[in-house]
């Protein structure tokens, strides 16, 4: 087997009081405390072997922990949100100066709507995904060098940055590997997902 990079994929942890929500960190708080399991960084967790998936708000992991768990790591995967974004910018400098050589991408909505505004705000991040990024983080996990991968955006020079646009999302003609017995409305839930066995 080829080496792979040893991957943490990151739900990072949250502030107090600040709730989770549905598909990420969501600002409200409530009488009860809920969160939704990440399914994905799931996806490429099933891709990479070795890797770690750690959904650090509802397991009550802090940032110091995290950035302790970080040090055994060569690329983290942070899923980050526009509300989450500045504190997750604290959290990869600290990360950073535990564990200087470690590769980030951020991904997540925020990276997709505004990839300048998220390039331009850390030296820190060495690329974002746009869309769907679980295969395009597994290639770079096995090696694929960033330029080749499709949909990554990263800095080409100081002031500029590329992306490497032609991966489509996944459609539902694509998952032959779907049970026959699958219903259509579970079928029809699952259309934007990627199915890993095929």
């Amino acid at each position: 087997m080829p080496d792979v990079m040893k991957t943490l994929l990151l739900n990072p942890p949250s502030f107090e009081n600040f709730d989770g929500g549905a598909s990420s960190r969501w600002p409200a708080t409530r009488e009860i405390e809920s969160y939704w399991y990440p399914v994905w960084l799931s996806y490429p967790a099933g891709m990479i072997p070795g890797s770690r998936l750690l959904d650090a708000s509802p397991h009550k992991i802090n940032w110091q922990q995290t950035v302790q768990i970080c040090k055994d790591y060569e690329f983290l995967v942070l899923f980050t949100s526009t509300v989450g974004f500045a504190s997750d910018l604290k959290l990869l400098r600290k990360i950073k100066e535990a564990n200087p050589s470690m590769k980030v991408a951020f991904v997540g909505p925020h990276g997709h709507i505004k990839p300048d505004e998220t390039l331009n705000a850390s030296e820190d991040i060495d690329f974002i995904v746009r869309g769907e990024f679980d295969h395009a983080v597994t290639e770079y996990a096995h090696g694929k060098p960033v330029g080749e991968i499709l949909n990554a955006s990263y800095k080409k020079t100081e002031r500029s940055f590329t992306t490497r646009r032609g991966r489509s999302f996944t459609r539902k003609s694509s998952m032959r590997c779907l049970s026959p017995r699958t219903s259509t409305s579970a079928t029809s839930r699952l259309s934007a997902t990627t199915c890993l066995s095929c």
